[in-house]
């Protein structure tokens, strides 16, 4: 099957401004204050008394947690951070009419199966594109287009690990060049939102990561609109029927 791009961005953007496009904002936004929040504690708390002491933070906001329990934030919040992705990729393949609803089906069918399948894909998602990139730029960018839909097949399909990583590659299978062109668009989107937090950032490091963390909250949830719409249209009725009870 053809990827449309048209569809998939006109459709994506529909996805991510629905009822369920908001709510999964609000998660990804949640989860990432907790995440980026926690780490900034970290090295904050490691850092000379008299840095400490100043009337900003020069590494960003903080949270009043101390060192050990800012380390177990940061540990539970990024495994929370990929089940959120999880459901936010269940929420955002539905039918276009169904995204007003949300269904506790979505939040809750097998994710703890999901939830440790998704970590085995992360981790080799994590470990496989950067070094692709080392080696050479072009097998990371072939590895990022070919394996993008991989966490898709876990969260919808409730596909394992390496059945996950198959699916994607398959679904990439004669649609690259369509898909590399929404990688393209996704790394202009998450420059922006860079730029934005570094012109925030003369105001003080906490603002610059603020309206970078939630500016590129947004961008993401944009993003899982249109790779939903585009998993949508490459899995067929595979994907449709996973969907068929919500």
């Amino acid at each position: 099957m053809t990827l449309r791009l048209g569809q998939a961005l006109e459709q994506g953007l529909k996805r991510a401004i629905s009822t369920s496009g908001i709510v999964a904002l609000v998660l990804t936004v949640g989860y990432q204050v907790l995440f980026v929040g926690s780490l900034n504690t970290i090295i904050s708390n490691r850092l000379p008394p008299s840095a400490q002491a100043g009337a900003a933070s020069p590494i960003g906001f903080t949270l009043p947690l101390s060192t050990q329990v800012a380390s177990a934030v940061a540990v539970v919040s990024l495994v929370f951070g990929i089940g959120i992705s999880l459901v936010v990729m269940r929420l955002l393949t539905r039918d276009l009419g169904s995204l007003s609803s949300l269904p506790g089906e979505l939040f809750t069918r097998r994710i703890g199966r999901a939830l440790l399948s998704g970590l085995v894909v992360s981790v080799v998602l994590g470990i496989a594109i950067p070094i692709g990139f080392v080696l050479l730029f072009v097998p990371g960018l072939f590895l990022t287009v070919s394996l993008q839909f991989a966490l898709y097949a876990v969260a919808v399909e409730d596909a394992g690990p390496v059945e996950a990583l198959r699916r994607s590659w398959g679904l990439a299978t004669g649609n690259r060049w369509r898909l590399l062109a929404l990688v393209i668009l996704f790394g202009v989107l998450g420059g922006i939102g860079g730029v934005v937090g570094s012109l925030f950032s003369f105001v003080s490091p906490a603002a610059g990561q603020v309206a970078s963390l939630a500016l590129n909250s947004v961008i993401m949830i944009l993003i899982y609109g249109i790779l939903a719409d585009s998993f949508v249209q490459l899995g067929g009725d595979t994907a449709s029927s996973s969907h068929s009870l919500a």
